[in-house]
């Protein structure tokens, strides 16, 4: 089914009632409706968890893939889903899960304004970043903030399939200029992006840590107890658009929400170091876990 209607959209849109129209194309599977049943319930063990998990063959593969990718690297083979949970901890091993459950759900969404490898890879990307400037901070939730990062540009994938046109038109007129892009989208489809992530968490019931933090991406300040966490998703956002258009970071630092640096407490220098840590190897290795079809 095509939600594709290849010209500039007549009629302004909410980021609501897109995504409402869009749930029946993107649901999440039902294991990780299940697995976010038994997580909740304080009955529930880490068996329990690896049971649900390994009743979706697809989850599971994808899941061992990236246990034992080099985003781990663990010492020996993980094998096993319930070995996987043992070593992960249950709240990694939802959080990976849920990225996994996205990606899947998105496979089928026609798009041909940019391909999904090239998706990932920016996706992936921007979660490492989002990963390594939260250890810099000397944040708990590195893990979290891992997949909040990948999934940060999801919205897109709608707007992509259903908008091609206004969002080429966005792309082409906003260039390097990431807050351009958002302010032209609202113009030409009625919402952004990052609204439309935000309101496809709410949908999805994922946690309010994501989806506070989804909200304030671009004013990471508004955030209240969520506003470091925004300033990460910020920082590591416009980082990836940034090297993705060819700007050398000084001009990448330009663009970034003075609060962002306030809340992180990140100097330039610092973040300059995080963002050489973050290797194409890395990179490479676990973006083709979503970017490939199981």
């Amino acid at each position: 089914m095509s939600m594709s209607s290849g010209t500039h959209p007549h009629a302004l849109h909410t980021a609501e009632q897109l995504v409402q129209d869009s749930l029946t194309l993107i649901s999440l599977p039902a294991a990780y409706t299940r697995l976010q049943e038994v997580m909740a319930s304080e009955d529930s063990s880490m068996k329990d968890v690896a049971d649900v998990v390994s009743l979706d063959p697809a989850l599971a593969a994808r899941l061992l893939r990236i246990a034992n990718s080099a985003y781990y690297g663990l010492p020996s083979q993980v094998e096993t889903i319930t070995r996987a949970v043992n070593i992960l901890g249950t709240q990694q091993i939802h959080d990976l899960a849920l990225a996994t459950s996205v990606a899947q759900a998105f496979e089928g969404l026609p798009n041909d304004l940019m391909d999904m490898s090239t998706f990932w890879y920016r996706s992936v990307m921007c979660g490492f970043l989002a990963r390594e400037l939260a250890r810099s901070c000397d944040m708990r939730e590195t893990e979290s903030l891992f997949v909040r990062g990948l999934l940060l540009d999801i919205g897109h994938l709608i707007l992509y399939s259903r908008f091609p046109e206004a969002c080429r038109q966005a792309l082409a007129e906003s260039g390097d200029n990431l807050l351009g892009f958002y302010r032209l989208e609202r113009q030409l489809i009625g919402c952004d992006a990052n609204e439309l992530g935000t309101q496809l968490m709410k949908a999805w019931k994922l946690p309010q840590s994501f989806v506070d933090s989804f909200a304030c991406l671009q004013h990471p300040e508004e955030g209240q107890s969520m506003a470091k966490q925004a300033a990460i998703l910020h920082l590591a956002a416009w980082i990836t658009h940034g090297l993705n258009t060819d700007l050398l970071m000084e001009q990448i630092f330009e663009k970034i929400a003075a609060p962002a640096w306030d809340l992180t407490g990140l100097s330039q220098r610092q973040v300059v170091e995080v963002t050489d840590t973050v290797s194409g190897e890395m990179i490479e290795a676990m973006y083709r876990i979503f970017a490939v079809t199981e």
